[in-house]
């Protein structure tokens, strides 16, 4: 009983140090893209952690606190929601340019049992890629039912969202592949994410 309060303790205060550091990453912007969006230090990264560490109901609840706190925080700027928006379009906007994307970055960890002796966290490299790219898409729909309105004149609203959205995300996806790659050469960081795996 007195293990099992512990175990719970560390998993709680793991969760609670990994979501402050990807609130604070996400206010490091190594690039500001001129169209809008920007690369940050691996924001997304420790919430994907978390999620391979300890599998998708763990890393999904982490995942959606760190979409409302990235709506909240997002609110005072004045870019999340316009003046006469419909309730159709708060609904959207608020589910696939926040709670759908971010809360995904938790399943990071689907396919962290899938491994092979060149390439021991094969599954977990694949995860990261997948929840970008599931991130993209989230996007990619609200860039063209939302704000392609704002698109120049004469570009489609649809290759808009795609500059405008990959602009940002491809690079965003490189730099935390690489440095996910480099984290988890490290044998003690293998053996911290993986303590808990049956």
């Amino acid at each position: 009983m007195e293990k099992t309060k512990k175990t719970n303790l560390l998993k709680l205060t793991e969760c609670a140090i990994m979501l402050a550091l990807a609130t604070v990453l996400s206010f490091i912007k190594i690039i500001q893209m001129p169209m809008g969006g920007s690369v940050t230090l691996c924001s997304m990264l420790p919430i994907m952690l978390i999620g391979i560490k300890y599998g998708n109901l763990t890393g999904g609840l982490v995942g959606l606190m760190y979409a409302i706190l990235q709506l909240v925080l997002d609110l005072p700027g004045g870019n999340v929601f316009y003046m006469g928006m419909s309730a159709g379009v708060v609904i959207i906007v608020a589910l696939f340019d926040y709670l759908v994307p971010f809360t995904m970055l938790g399943f990071a960890g689907t396919l962290r049992k899938v491994n092979t002796k060149k390439i021991p966290m094969l599954g977990a490299y694949i995860g990261v890629v997948c929840v970008i790219v599931i991130r993209f898409c989230c996007h990619f729909i609200t860039g063209f039912t939302v704000w392609g309105q704002w698109a120049p004149e004469g570009m489609s609203k649809y290759y808009y969202s795609l500059v405008y959205n990959g602009t940002y995300l491809l690079p965003e996806l490189g730099i935390t592949l690489v440095v996910a790659v480099l984290l988890l050469q490290v044998p003690q960081m293998r053996r911290l994410l993986l303590n808990n795996k049956k």
